[in-house]
């Protein structure tokens, strides 16, 4: 088990863990082992490493120069598991990293440098409660502005007692969720009846999104069936002072909002969805993760990767239901009449394919039209697709010219007007109604009252 000392030394970067064995295998009937020692170390940039002094090795392929094993990532029996016992007594394991091979690795004692992205423990458990509660705790260092509902109480040596509003407690259906912000990390705790991992991801999008921050949890535990795992992974340092922008207010003046619960459903639908649609979250998730990374680039990737973005949204998510929603009798009919006389006309394969092709088209629902349909409903406005077709084609038609502090501006500015169509989108899929922020360049962002439209039943 990780005690508090390692875990703050995973906190501050500052751990070292002397392992007095190491195995480094693959699980193939024939594949290599290496035995020996090390050091497992966090580099100055996040990264976990093993510090390993190979003393025994079986099967290891010779290589005159560097080689990186495994060779195909992909093949399941070219996997390198790690299994390490430190001075303490305590076991870990890690897998799916690689490792170089040269000419000095027959020449025995051999060093090596492990990346690895992160390490875990095993143990058995016994629960405090019911067999089938669960158990979640994991830190992070990263951006965190979720609303409070809690204060505590903080006593130092010399007797003084000084107060924070510092804690989130959100009640959900058979567990509870608490995350309490200390100086330089957040900690998010999690006791009850649920899925740890399903779980761990939705409140990674949940902060993240209402934070505009990425959330790298350094540390987790959780108990599942009475099995403890406790992990501790990488982390990119620089990713930590890092934000983009986010559509959230947390602290709403107004009456109606004030007690953030418009905020914590929010949640609530983040993890309905996951449950009853994956694939639609995946998509969210994976669409704003990506616009996420986009924002710390040049305003020209930003503008490429939101614009894609967009459109990927309404494939995967709009699109389908608007087809469902509006299947034209009449049109297919026409469509299928005008196929069959194409069929009787004198023409090669190619050019009669082409034309059927160029018919089943007009029933196709592309982006524009499903953000007309969006238009409708009021779920986005004219101006919004306007922007958006804009900044779609000048993106895929980019032309070389020189920059200046003003056209800066303007595209900064074309950005966030396009990142609050992305917003809707995401907000509306998650039935989000609440006060959200508008993006400008202005140091005073406005604010309107955002309304769930059910476009998607």
């Amino acid at each position: 088990m990780l005690s508090n000392e390692i875990i703050e030394q995973i906190r501050t970067g500052e751990l070292v863990l002397h392992c007095v064995e190491v195995k480094i295998f693959q699980a193939a009937e024939n594949g290599f082992k290496m035995l020996g020692h090390g050091t497992i170390k966090i580099n100055s940039v996040g990264t976990i490493y093993l510090e390993f002094i190979c003393t025994d090795s079986k099967n290891v392929p010779r290589a005159f120069f560097n080689e990186k094993l495994p060779k195909d990532p992909l093949n399941h029996e070219e996997k390198l598991y790690l299994h390490i016992k430190t001075l303490d007594g305590n076991e870990y394991q890690s897998n799916g990293f690689s490792i170089t091979i040269n000419i000095h690795s027959s020449s025995l004692p051999t060093h090596y440098d492990v990346m690895l992205s992160s390490i875990y423990s095993l143990n058995d458990t016994e629960l405090p409660k019911l067999k089938e509660d669960s158990f979640l705790y994991f830190e992070f260092a990263d951006y965190f502005k979720i609303p409070s509902n809690k204060q505590n109480s903080l006593v130092s040596s010399l007797g003084t007692e000084s107060y924070s509003w510092n804690q989130t407690v959100i009640e959900m259906d058979g567990y509870s969720i608490s995350m309490v912000k200390h100086r330089g990390y957040t900690e998010v705790n999690v006791a009850g009846c649920f899925e740890p991992d399903k779980l761990l991801k939705c409140l990674k999008f949940y902060i993240g999104f209402s934070s505009a921050s990425m959330p790298q949890p350094y540390y987790t535990k959780s108990i599942i069936n009475g099995e403890e795992k406790q992990t501790f992974y990488s982390i990119s340092n620089k990713q930590k002072r890092q934000t983009s922008s986010s559509p959230m207010v947390d602290n709403a003046g107004d009456e109606k909002y004030r007690d953030s619960t418009y905020h914590y459903a929010f949640l609530e639908n983040i993890i309905s969805l996951y449950t009853e649609n994956p694939k639609q979250f995946d998509s969210l998730y994976s669409q704003w993760e990506r616009v996420w990374y986009s924002f710390q680039s040049k305003n020209s990737i930003m503008i490429l990767t939101l614009s894609v973005a967009i459109e990927g949204l309404l494939n995967d998510i709009y699109i389908p239901v608007i087809k469902s929603k509006n299947e034209n009798t009449e049109l297919n009919d026409e469509i299928n009449k005008i196929k069959i006389q194409i069929k009787n006309l004198d023409l090669t394969n190619e050019q009669c394919n082409r034309l059927l092709g160029s018919v089943s088209y007009w029933k196709n629902i592309t982006a524009a039209k499903a953000l007309d349909y969006l238009i409708k409903y009021d779920v986005i406005t004219a101006k919004d697709k306007k922007l958006w077709q804009k900044i779609r084609n000048e993106s895929a038609h980019p032309k070389v010219r020189e920059e200046d502090l003003a056209k800066e501006k303007l595209e900064l500015e074309q950005v966030l007007s396009c990142l609050d169509l992305f917003h809707k989108l995401i907000l509306n899929t998650l039935k989000f109604s609440g006060p959200i922020r508008i993006l400008q360049l202005k140091q005073n962002h406005s604010y309107i009252e955002l309304k769930h439209i059910e476009v998607l039943a």
